[in-house]
């Protein structure tokens, strides 16, 4: 079953966002308002990363299929599209109104 958009609840933050499935986590980050530390765009430097508490994704590079239900998780945001709600705690980031 594929859904048309997943809720993304970020650690710290009362509203939930909206991503669409081809929809980097950087991108719905980015656009409402977070302040996230990135060079590359393309999972090289590393700096976007952020801890996935709940649910499922995957990164486009390197290549994983993450589910937070296996353990730690640490996924780059530029890379990372969701595969269900998911939860994350991001890191080296500015949060909205902060």
């Amino acid at each position: 079953m594929t859904s048309s958009h997943f809720l993304v609840e970020v650690e710290g933050v009362a509203k939930q966002l909206h991503c669409a499935p081809n929809q980097t986590l950087l991108e719905v980050l980015t656009e409402s308002g977070f302040v996230q530390r990135k060079a590359c765009r393309n999972g090289v430097c590393e700096i976007c990363e952020a801890d996935l508490l709940t649910g499922q994704a995957w990164q486009r590079y390197p290549r994983v299929d993450w589910d937070a239900g296996q353990g730690e998780c640490r996924l780059l945001l530029c890379t990372s599209y969701p595969r269900s709600n998911i939860k994350l705690r991001v890191i080296r980031c500015l949060l909205p109104g902060v």
